[in-house]
Order: C-alpha cells, then structure tokens, then sequence
C-alpha cells in the first residue's frame, strides 16, 4: 500500500516504509453482531490464521483504540456497525501493517477511512448480498400504500365492519400496470425492477451520474430530471444514496410533482427528503407515503408523521432479515480465504463505491 508522507498527512511520520509481516486477523466486533453474523463460527483461526478477538463497547476512547491495534497490529481487520473509525495516520506513517478490511456490514464510512482506499488498502463488504431484502421491503410497503394499510383499522370497527365491499370505500389499489418512478439505480434499485416485472409496470428511472444504458439493459426508461421522474411516476420509490448533493433533494415542489393519489416510498435514507413538507403534502391527501427511514430514529413520539393518516410508518427494517445475517457473515469469511490465498475478492470498495455510499 502506497504511504503518505507527513507532508500529506500532516502528522509526524517517520520515513520507514510499511514493514511486512505474517497475517494476523484482529474482529473488532460486539457480542450481538458476532452472534448475528458469525452463531456457529469457531473464530480463533481462519484458513490457519491467528485471530484475536475484541468487543468494540470495551473501547472508551479514540487513544485506547489506536493503542490496541498498535499491540494487536493486525494485517486484517473484521469489521461491522460499532467497530470504530481506522485512525488512517497510524496505517500511513506505516506504525501499523493493516491492509484489509473486511467490513461484515454494507457502509464503510464510520469505520474505512477514504484515504485508506485511496492510497491501496483493500476493504469489502457484503455489497449486493442484501439488495434483495431491502427490495423486497420496497415492494411490500409500495402494495400496502397502494391498499391504503392506514386506514385497515377503519374497516375492522364501526359500521363498515357490517358492509362487504369495503375496498371501494378505502380507495384501494392495484399496482398492475402502473407507472412506476425509482429515484436512484444502485443494487436495491435494480433488485426491485426485477421484483417489479410480474406486475407489467411501465418502469422509469433517475439518477445522476449513472449512466442511462444501464437503466436500458434492465428495462427501465431513463428520465432527463428528477422533476421528470416524479411528474411521471404513479409510485415513486426512493432508492437514491445519500450524499452532499441528494440532502434535501426530494423537497416540498417535487413531492407535489406525483400524480394526485399517488404514492411514495422511502428505503433509502430520511435526510434525502424534506420531512416536514413529506408530512404537509400527504396531509394534503395528495398522496399516500411509507417510510423506512427518517431524520431521527427511531422516529421521535411526537413527529407528526406518526398521526399522519396517510403515512405507513416502517421502523427501519428494510435490511436484511434475520435468516440473511449468517450469509453475510460466511460471505465475509470467504473474502478472507480468498484475500489469504491472493485470490480476486468480491464487492471491494473502489472510491467511486465508497463516495456514492451512504
């Protein structure tokens, strides 16, 4: 891995080169995450190599973690969600021979530096592996909007409990043949066009920088513009990756750009939509939302959104399920066999992965 100076990092590096070693595998996991990706794992070696193992909430400071993994001084890295952030100057300055993170999860940010990618460090995770799972949700909370779900409770009390025929009166939906919007074509995106396929949808999509024949290849028609997108889209799913640019974009003139009794839903991140004009126009009755994400979450006892009759409020479960955890965690243990035995991994981090990466 290519060192940076002191000069670049601003720190106090001596000029010896990385020094290269015998591989060793430090996880930094929590006890939950190493049950839920790992149940059946005997982790103290992996392909022969020595493992350690340390509990991330047993860390108190940021000096704590940068002196054990100067004791440890792993080669590889097994990451998840409370693994904390690689301090990068200690692997630039060369105190430390790390040169693999394979991050159990899917986003790197809090824990892979980006110079650390850019200056040759390799780091996988579990890339398209839950895609579907997320999809899936999308899926789910796209037919329940369009079922009107908010409103079930309606239909079990009082006196439409006595009338058959309830769905007229609920302004129930079908998705068959409607004109369907993704905002956004990462995996989860192109996962759902493929769940989209048996309902005969007219599929549309828009996402900067990606390039239109990609949508092409999965028969999807690409929009000039988000205003485009959402102006045409009968459902609109929000798959887009949160970054400086997409904060805010979905705002209160573009949500109004659904066909009326339209309906959009959310599985990408909350800030990428304007929450408290999301709450104004599905107030408005101008269409029906579902959202998996939000601003704060969990989502605060007195947001809105919660008393809003036609917002579907999902709890953030829209990743993997819980039978998708031991792949993710087998998928991760591969890469180390493949890196250990210098062999191509699968779903490296390049920086154009990490910068889209939310």
């Amino acid at each position: 891995m290519q060192r940076l100076t002191s000069s670049e990092t601003g720190d106090d590096c001596d000029s010896r080169p990385v020094e290269t070693c015998d591989e060793k595998i430090l996880l930094a996991l929590t006890a939950p995450e190493r049950n839920q990706f790992f149940p059946s794992q005997d982790l103290t070696t992996i392909d022969a190599v020595e493992c350690q193992s340390i509990d991330p909430l047993s860390i108190s400071s940021p000096d704590q973690w940068s002196s054990l993994l100067q004791e440890i001084r792993p080669t590889i890295l097994v990451s998840c969600w409370g693994t904390p952030r690689v301090p990068y100057p200690l692997v630039s300055c060369g105190h430390l021979p790390l040169r693999y993170i394979c991050h159990a999860a899917g986003s790197v940010r809090n824990v892979v530096p980006r110079e650390f990618i850019a200056n040759g460090g390799v780091a996988t995770n579990w890339g398209g592996l839950v895609g579907h799972s997320v999809a899936e949700h999308a899926l789910l909370l796209i037919l329940a909007s369009l079922r009107n779900l908010p409103q079930w409770h309606m239909a079990l009390s009082g006196d439409m409990n006595r009338r058959w025929g309830k769905g007229p009166q609920m302004g129930t939906l079908s998705l068959r043949g409607r004109k369907v919007g993704i905002h956004g074509f990462g995996n989860i995106a192109r996962e759902l066009t493929r769940l989209l396929k048996p309902f005969d949808v007219n599929c549309c999509a828009y996402s900067e920088g990606v390039p239109v024949e990609l949508m092409r290849q999965h028969g999807v028609q690409p929009c000039n513009s988000l205003e485009e997108l959402f102006a045409h889209s009968e459902v609109l799913a929000e798959c887009e990756s949160l970054t400086s640019k997409s904060v805010g974009i979905v705002n209160e003139d573009i949500l109004k750009l659904i066909p009326k009794g339209g309906v959009f839903v959310n599985v990408a991140r909350g800030a990428i939509v304007d929450q408290a004009a999301l709450d104004r126009v599905a107030r408005m009755g101008h269409i029906r939302v579902a959202s998996d994400v939000f601003y704060e979450e969990p989502l605060p006892e007195d947001s809105p959104l919660r008393t809003n009759p036609n917002v579907l409020i999902s709890p953030h479960i829209g990743g993997p399920t819980a039978d998708c955890f031991p792949r993710c965690g087998a998928f991760a243990l591969k890469n180390i066999s493949r890196y250990l035995a210098g062999e191509p991994l699968e779903s490296r981090i390049t920086l154009e992965i990490f910068d889209r990466s939310t």
